[in-house]
């Protein structure tokens, strides 16, 4: 039961997006986003200086305004003066450590089966960011049988050590299908030799090239989630996905999704990567072509490496276009640009909330040479095969890496409107920023803010077109 007599402040850290008659609210550090009308937040006005429930609405307070005002408590939106959010927030954190050195945050591997690859795409994560470290020189380009088998048997150790019996495996590269032989070892190993114990979740990143129609029956055998890119059609895909000759690779990628379709396992997506060179080849067609071969999902990235010099609101004006679009035809179009949004409906408070599962610390990545990383895009070593048991122990480098990027952690991302939701934003766009010594970070925050402004408004035209009378948090000032 809310205390109308406490003293209240208004929270700092409370984020407003308008349109039309509706407000969305969120707390940038704990999220909590609430529909509220101008009511709402003229109420919380009054709580700039320490004051009362009581005192702002009088003694005639109703069941309603009783409702309303414990939502805003709950939420922190209001919150009791002199009570330090940042302090609260570190408090959790400190508890949630606990679970990053007992190795209990992690779920996923990832299995750099190949540092090589058949393509060269002008834009590629992979080796833009290995070019920076010393895991380009690196002499062991395809992970053996023997790694992968012990990288798998210490991964399943740790899950069995916290209860966990959902074993999710993704291999990665590089191009993973170029060390096909030993995939199939792998997933024939995890077949035989833990099918009872464990359920398996795999994955694989590949550019499809490569798929004859014995790898895609292993495929469809194994339910092996594919994700696959074509940077739209033609014009686009081959001014940016090229081969180590320089030529297109469209009709490459789509013979590879055309084998898929021939024994009945096709793609129900793809991911598109836009940097300067295809972005105005980018538009509704590659929305129709997804529908017409029945994918429900159009993964669009911004170039999270080179960030191109396009005008921020070019590029939101024209992802939200062709999200509007797609919605139309059924299909959805995410990309690391909507992560903050989608963040904010879980609370940091609540749960683990970060930008991707290698920050969060819920993955577990090895090279073909034993290290372990992040994820396989990262050039920051994590620990290696030989300590596995106990390279997540405290005072070790994944212990410090987790840490590190939990939410309130990072001083470059304090005051801003999505701190506790985007975490700093992707960690490669850092490494490479970072080793390159360019300035490629403050672009990429005012992408994810601008981006996280739109989604929320387009998020409250939608519900004013399907629900005109949406009940709305208000308190009734008097």
């Amino acid at each position: 039961m809310v205390n109308l007599d406490k003293l209240l402040v208004r929270s700092q850290f409370i984020q407003s997006v308008r349109e039309g008659g509706l407000i969305v609210i969120w707390h940038s550090l704990f999220g909590y986003p609430k529909i509220v009308s101008g009511k709402t937040l003229e109420f919380l006005e009054l709580f700039l200086k320490p004051t009362t429930i009581r005192s702002q609405l009088g003694y005639e307070v109703t069941d309603r305004d009783r409702v309303a005002a414990e939502e805003l408590l709950r939420c922190y939106f209001l919150v009791p003066d002199g009570f330090d959010e940042r302090l609260f927030l570190a408090e959790k954190m400190r508890e949630r450590e606990a679970e990053i050195v007992r190795g209990a945050l992690i779920d996923y591997l990832e299995l750099i089966m190949s540092e090589v690859c058949n393509f060269r795409c002008t834009y590629c994560i992979h080796f833009n960011n290995l070019e920076t470290s010393d895991r380009i020189n690196n002499p062991k380009k395809f992970m053996r049988y023997s790694t992968a088998k012990e990288t798998v048997d210490r991964y399943l150790e740790i899950l069995r050590g916290h209860g966990k019996r959902i074993a999710e495996i993704n291999f990665g590269g590089g191009e993973p299908l170029l060390a096909w032989p030993v995939i199939k070892q792998v997933l024939e190993y995890c077949r035989a030799a833990y099918s009872s114990e464990f359920e398996f979740r795999f994955s694989i990143n590949t550019n499809a090239s490569l798929i004859t129609p014995v790898i895609a029956e292993t495929l469809k055998e194994f339910r092996i989630e594919i994700a696959s890119s074509l940077d739209g059609l033609r014009e686009g895909n081959d001014r940016v996905r090229l081969t180590k000759s320089g030529d297109g690779t469209f009709y490459q990628i789509i013979h590879g999704f055309e084998v898929l379709k021939q024994v009945r396992y096709p793609l129900d997506g793809i991911a598109v990567t836009v940097t300067e060179r295809n972005f105005h080849q980018l538009d509704e067609s590659i929305i129709d072509w997804a529908a017409a071969h029945d994918m429900k999902d159009v993964r669009v990235d911004v170039d999270v490496v080179g960030m191109m010099e396009i005008s921020i609101e070019d590029v939101v004006t024209k992802l939200m276009h062709i999200r509007r679009y797609a919605a139309k035809r059924g299909i959805d179009v995410p990309g690391f640009w909507s992560r903050p949004a989608e963040n904010l409906n879980e609370s940091t408070l609540e749960g683990s909330v970060a930008f991707c599962g290698a920050v969060r610390g819920n993955s577990m990545c090895v090279g073909s040479s034993g290290n372990i990383y992040g994820c396989g895009y990262s050039t920051t070593q994590l620990g290696s095969l030989l300590e596995v048991q106990s390279f997540h122990a405290s005072g070790n480098a994944y212990h410090h890496f987790v840490r590190d990027h939990l939410t309130g952690a990072m001083e470059m991302c304090k005051g801003c409107m999505i701190e506790g939701q985007c975490g700093g934003g992707c960690n490669i766009t850092q490494e490479f920023a970072r080793a390159t010594r360019t300035a490629k970070i403050e672009r990429m925050c005012g992408f994810y803010c601008r981006m996280t402004q739109e989604i929320l408004r387009e998020q409250l035209r939608e519900a004013m077109a399907s629900e005109p009378t949406l009940p709305q948090t208000a308190v009734e000032g008097r």
